[in-house]
C-alpha cells in the first residue's frame, strides 16, 4: 500500500506542478510612485496631501526665526507658510529614516515647529523622532527645524 501511496502522490504533485501556469498571461506590474518627490529647486511634493514642503537648509531656528523665515520665502513663486500639527503628523513615517521621515526632506534634527501657537509665549512643534506633539518657548531654537508648506500650485 506505501508503493501505491508513494506513486499517486508524486503522480497528484506532477499533475499540479505541470498545470499550474497553463493558459495564464503574465501581465506587467508597474512600478509603485513614491509619495514624496523633489524638484531640482528643492520643493518636496506629497501626492497624498497635495501639499508641497520646503526645508530651511539645516540651522536651527527659534519660532520666530522659522515665521519670518516661512513668510519671505519666495521658492517656486512663494505663497508659503508654517505648517499645522496635522501636516506635520501626516509626514511622519515612523521607520522610514532615523528621524521617521522620508529621506529626501533630509532634516538636520527632528523636532520642527508648526504655526500654532500654544499661549502668548509658545508655539506647539513635532517631535518626528517620537512622534509627539508639544510646546516649546519662541525663543527657543536648539535643535528645532523651520519647514514650509502650501497647497499645490
Amino acid at each position: 500500500m506505501t508503493q501505491w501511496y508513494r506513486w499517486s502522490m508524486m503522480a497528484l504533485i506532477l499533475l499540479v506542478v505541470w498545470g499550474c501556469g497553463k493558459g495564464q498571461t503574465v501581465t506587467e506590474v508597474n512600478p509603485v510612485q513614491p509619495r514624496f518627490t523633489r524638484a531640482d529647486n528643492g520643493v518636496i511634493t506629497d501626492s497624498v496631501t497635495g501639499l508641497d514642503w520646503y526645508v530651511r537648509p539645516n540651522r536651527d531656528n527659534n519660532w520666530h526665526q522659522a515665521k519670518a523665515w516661512t513668510e519671505s520665502l519666495t521658492v517656486a513663486g512663494g505663497g508659503w507658510r508654517m505648517p499645522t500639527i496635522p501636516e506635520l503628523k501626516a509626514i511622519y513615517q515612523k521607520w522610514a529614516s532615523r528621524v521617521n521621515m522620508d529621506p529626501l526632506f533630509q532634516p538636520k534634527a527632528a523636532w520642527v515647529w508648526s504655526g500654532q501657537l500654544h499661549d502668548s509665549r509658545t508655539a506647539w512643534g513635532f517631535a518626528f523622532y517620537s512622534g509627539l506633539v508639544n510646546s516649546h518657548g519662541f525663543n527657543y531654537g536648539d535643535g528645532r527645524m523651520a519647514f514650509a508648506v502650501r497647497s499645490r500650485r
